[in-house]
């Protein structure tokens, strides 16, 4: 798993990690060579810490192409969109576009 920092509104700062999630299935557990990149996402964990003392954590996923999704893959579940979430999903992209 990888990790960076983004900047959020109103002095926020999200401690971001990600990495790749794959769809299991029990059809491609028996054919494990034979999984395709459709079922690969990228997984964003990102913790937002306002104090030292709370924080709340946000799921997102993202297409292998850079498109972001609600699916559910392999048990991760995907928080709902509020504001916080697309500042959340800019913040990322901008620094993936950086680097």
């Amino acid at each position: 798993m990888r990790h960076f920092t983004i900047s959020l509104p109103n002095n926020l700062q999200g401690d971001v990690r990600w990495g790749t999630i794959k769809k299991k299935s029990l059809f491609s557990d028996l054919l494990k060579g034979n999984r395709s990149n459709s079922e690969a996402k990228k997984g964003y964990i990102v913790r937002v810490e306002p104090t030292a003392t709370e924080h709340k954590e946000y799921r997102l996923l993202k297409t292998m192409d850079g498109k972001w999704t609600s699916e559910d893959v392999g048990g991760f579940q995907v928080t709902s969109e509020d504001e916080i979430s697309a500042s959340i999903k800019s913040a990322i992209d901008t620094y993936e576009s950086r680097h």
